[in-house]
């Protein structure tokens, strides 16, 4: 039976070297009005319908108002970050049984401070409070800082690749691509995740090792970066990708991680993963 209390989690405050990060629900419609400013801003949404696209004010107080999760960091009284979570269900009696993380942004200007990392130990917690023992959502496999962040630093592993998933989106900064993503699931019992949720913030890495049997996925440093500079070849960046991520998995490897480089890495089934802490 999931528990509906909010014991711990109302407000926690996560410390790094030189800044203190508070990371707490969202309730007042100011605050929620700020989270959905916040989210336009990181995604580039200028217009109304980017906007919408993006997240509405109206349906962040519905999320909140029905009990899902809605959080936003702060740094020294400024919203800085803001996650958006839902329960969701695969279970064949339909009750939930893990979250779904619909939404999470970081400002350009914290977003190397370790305040993602402080939101998703939130949400763990948060989670963990309510019964639930996993976290889903889906990520751009193009960008290898969320990719590193996800897999390396913290833990998750790879479902499925999922082709076009959410279709044409008009939200500034998908409009006019395809959304392939990478589903991935964080077991929140794992002992990797508990160590690493449990030490300095951001200090545990998880590289994942090539050997003989293994393949390697390269993506760009910076594909946000290409995709001003060079449209055309970011498609063909992402076409490539798409295509050996669909070759291997055909042939059933499963991907294990990433390695130092950033690379994906992926074994077959059967080859147990290696991984360098």
């Amino acid at each position: 039976m999931l528990h509906t209390g909010s014991a711990v989690t109302d407000q926690v405050r996560h410390a790094a070297p030189g800044w203190d990060a508070d990371v707490e629900m969202l309730r007042t419609a100011g605050q929620l009005e700020a989270a959905a400013q916040l989210l336009w801003n990181v995604w580039g949404a200028r217009t109304e319908a980017e906007r919408t696209e993006v997240i509405s004010t109206s349906l962040l107080r519905t999320l909140f108002h029905t009990g899902n999760y809605v959080a936003g960091a702060y740094v020294h009284g400024e919203l800085v970050g803001c996650a958006v979570g839902l329960f969701g269900s695969l279970a064949s009696n339909g009750r939930p049984d893990h979250l779904h993380s619909s939404i999470a942004g970081v400002v350009r200007a914290k977003s190397n401070r370790g305040v993602g990392y402080a939101m998703k130990r939130h949400q763990r917690q948060w989670a963990l409070e309510r019964g639930l023992k996993s976290i889903r959502w889906t990520f751009d496999p193009l960008v290898s800082r969320n990719a590193y962040f996800n897999l390396c630093k913290l833990g998750a592993t790879v479902a499925s690749y999922e082709t076009d998933y959410y279709g044409k989106l008009k939200d500034g900064v998908n409009n006019g691509q395809d959304t392939d993503r990478l589903l991935v699931n964080w077991d929140l019992c794992d002992n990797w995740v508990e160590r690493a949720m449990t030490g300095e913030l951001g200090q545990k890495r998880r590289h994942a090792l090539t050997p003989a049997e293994s393949e390697v996925i390269e993506i760009p440093d910076d594909i946000a970066q290409l995709r001003e500079d060079d449209p055309l070849r970011a498609e063909v960046e992402r076409d490539k990708v798409r295509e050996h991520f669909r070759s291997l998995l055909s042939r059933d490897y499963r991907v294990v991680g990433m390695d130092k480089g950033k690379n994906y890495v992926l074994l077959p089934v059967g080859v147990e993963a290696g991984y360098d802490e």
